[in-house]
């Protein structure tokens, strides 16, 4: 029964922390990640079921992904300026992590790793600081929330090319893109097909609707997993493909519970799994990287938002205030690291312990610019106004 104890100690430490840092307004991702290293191999070591409790964390991943796509809008795509804004983002803060990679030594694959970590906003921090800090009514929100959408596409995309190379070369990334985009297909079509035999059984009053969820979930993701195609973006698609049975949009809020238990045992089974080691932690090339590597992803977020602001909407200090607003870092650059760690290919330490600490510090950082984007964004003006004849 040693697993009980385990879940004990992963729900009460998660729910103190997690209690901890709603009471000091801050992200509770950072605490969950800090309560597995603390608890887990780098710490106490006082888990020993650590297989059940990763398993549980790789369910909380899954179930991430399936409300992403639920919540998902293609039609948004075609809107004037949204590809800009998507595209300009993405080079502006992917080449800046790249490049940093490389030249702190790391490989092509983990520069490619470390750049997509870098990439990826937290939305759960960005969109919770636009509805806590009541800014949804700024002509702004509504860039900012695309801009989350356009990462979930290139999230998919990431994770479609990133196991492709690490299960074999660069020539499988077309064979592993086509065997996806089947599957994808096939889910879609088939979701459709059934629709008007599965959108009854989510009307039901008992426990069917959520053994129905759960059962295609888990179904395709096992069928996934059987032909080397990403479960995560399977479940993300899923996701996409049920929101169109209406039964169904009534019952989703049923998930999201499980959701958020699952995942807050992933963000704790991530940092026990690692065996942190404290001289590559207290290294002057590991505290200079880390530095070097928040101020270019701070800067780079700025940079683009202030593209973004002076083309879509004509305002530096609108734009200013993206950037600002898109600063917080969290939950995929974890998913994207917990993939790459899951082939087994070798991942250094030095990329491990550095996006480990860049998640928990930017995620903290990240929440106080996201409430003060439009202070930040103000004084921002104020002083190129300065600087500028």
């Amino acid at each position: 029964m040693t697993f009980l104890l385990d879940l004990a100690i992963v729900t009460v430490s998660c729910l103190a922390l997690g209690l901890a840092s709603k009471y000091l307004r801050q992200a509770a991702i950072p605490a969950y990640i800090i309560a597995g290293i603390l608890l887990g191999k780098s710490g106490f070591n006082l888990i020993t079921s650590y297989e059940f409790v990763q398993w549980l964390g790789k369910i909380g991943v899954i179930l991430l992904m399936f409300y992403i796509g639920h919540e998902f809008n293609f039609k948004g795509i075609s809107e004037p300026g949204r590809v800009f804004t998507g595209c300009t983002d993405f080079f502006v803060n992917f080449i800046a992590g790249f490049s940093l990679g490389l030249l702190i030594g790391l490989s092509p694959l983990e520069a490619f790793i470390l750049a997509s970590a870098v990439y990826i906003s937290s939305s759960a921090i960005v969109i919770s600081s636009l509805i806590e800090n009541k800014r949804l009514i700024y002509p702004e929100a509504e860039t900012v929330v695309w801009l989350m959408v356009f990462e979930d596409i290139i999230l998919a995309i990431l994770l479609v090319v990133l196991t492709s190379i690490m299960s074999g070369s660069l020539a499988m990334i077309p064979v592993s893109l086509a065997k996806t985009l089947l599957f994808i297909v096939f889910i879609l079509v088939l979701i459709r097909r059934l629709s008007n035999f599965i959108s009854p059984l989510f009307e039901r009053d008992d426990e069917i609707p959520i053994l129905l969820i759960f059962a295609l979930i888990f179904g395709f993701s096992a069928i996934a997993h059987r032909l080397i195609v990403s479960e995560v973006i399977v479940a993300f698609f899923l996701g996409s493909a049920l929101s169109g049975v209406k039964s169904f949009r009534n019952l989703f809020g049923a998930t999201i519970s499980f959701k958020n238990l699952f995942l807050t045992i992933f963000f704790f089974s991530f940092g026990m799994m690692f065996q942190f080691k404290f001289e590559t932690l207290s290294s002057a090339d590991f505290v200079l990287a880390l530095t070097a590597l928040i101020t270019l992803s701070i800067l780079g977020k700025f940079v683009s938002g202030a593209i973004i602001g002076k083309t879509v909407h004509g305002s530096l200090e609108t734009g200013l205030r993206v950037g600002a607003y898109t600063t917080p870092r969290g939950e995929f650059s974890i998913v994207l690291l917990a993939v790459a760690v899951g082939m087994e290919t070798g991942i250094s330490e030095l990329l491990l312990s550095l996006v480990v600490a860049y998640v928990i510090i930017l995620s903290i950082m990240g929440s106080f610019f996201a409430k003060h984007g439009n202070r930040i964004g103000r004084t921002m003006i104020v002083g190129i106004n300065k600087l500028l004849p």
